[in-house]
């Protein structure tokens, strides 16, 4: 396969990926908006596709086009006709005329579309959906790197250093080199006097410090775009790692990841893979520093500069 078509096939996974996030809103433009994204997801495939079986480009292609040039080129029908000739009459009813999709409908149609792509990709691709790796759409090689070897290691049975990959891989996206990302800081917890210690104020003090830091993930995470439980599930279900100022780190277990299967590994990989998007969009070029601290700046205005 061409590289630009995997690129094209990377591409539309992402925009169908996105659709099924607008969708999980589950409010009523949120849903009519995901069936939209997902008709683009739909045709940015077909177009991946038709490229890959070398039929040419055309001034106009219609929708329904695709199936008979499938067919063409390869002499294989293609799957899920009818259920994509839906997807399109739902979307021309919401797009031309206003009419709101009905909410099980249009779930139900974000279920067929992922089908749709599986079925594509194996028969015209021979590969499965989980192949198509967004992974390769994060800039940073040594994130990717990471990424990639820890679902080798996963399917490879190794999942406890799968799981390590992706928190070092995790830590990597949050600190990036040579920048930072902006956001909330809660304050650091202060020492206490033994009298205070004492009288019962570390143990509330330690709450009221754990609820502000949790308020600034919740926060950051938000402002992110980023859902605030997707984010504590991946930080949680995750091994804890302790860095050191080397940048060496010892990875603490706390459960068990026997059980975990393919498919909710690949849910933490893709929440990794959007979060690293995301922080990639705000992320700034820290400060220049001196010797004694950092660069200052200063410019004069006015009529006797």
């Amino acid at each position: 396969m061409h590289t630009d078509v995997y690129r094209r096939l990377v591409n539309a996974k992402y925009v169908l990926e996105r659709a099924s996030s607008i969708q999980a809103e589950r409010n009523e433009m949120s849903i009519s908006l995901s069936v939209l994204v997902m008709h683009d997801a739909v045709e940015l495939l077909m177009v991946a596709i038709l490229d890959h079986l070398n039929i040419p480009e055309m001034k106009k292609r219609e929708f329904k086009d695709f199936w008979p040039f499938a067919k063409q080129a390869s002499g294989i029908d293609a799957p899920d006709k009818m259920a994509m000739e839906r997807l399109n009459t739902v979307r021309v009813a919401l797009k031309h005329s206003g009419i709101l999709p009905n909410p099980a409908e249009a779930r139900s149609l974000l279920a067929r579309t992922k089908g749709f792509f599986e079925n594509v990709l194996t028969l015209y691709c021979d590969k499965s959906y989980s192949d198509i790796s967004m992974i390769d759409l994060v800039a940073n090689e040594e994130v990717q790197n990471l990424v990639k070897n820890a679902r080798d290691k996963f399917k490879a049975g190794d999942k406890d250093h799968a799981m390590v990959d992706l928190k070092v891989a995790f830590h990597k996206v949050r600190h990036p080199e040579g920048s930072i990302i902006p956001g909330i800081v809660p304050p650091k917890m202060p020492s206490l006097p033994s009298e205070m210690r004492r009288a019962g104020w570390e143990s509330y003090l330690n709450s009221l410090h754990s609820f502000m830091e949790n308020s600034a993930t919740a926060i950051n995470s938000l402002m992110l775009g980023i859902d605030p439980l997707e984010y504590s599930r991946f930080v949680t279900v995750g091994p804890t790692l302790q860095w050191t100022m080397a940048g060496t780190y010892t990875a603490q277990f706390w459960r068990s990841y026997s059980e975990m299967t393919l498919e909710t590994f690949d849910e933490f990989l893709e929440f990794l893979i959007d979060y690293a998007l995301k922080v990639s969009q705000v992320a700034v070029a820290k400060p220049v520093r001196t010797p004694s601290g950092f660069a200052p700046h200063w410019e004069k205005f006015g009529a006797n500069e």
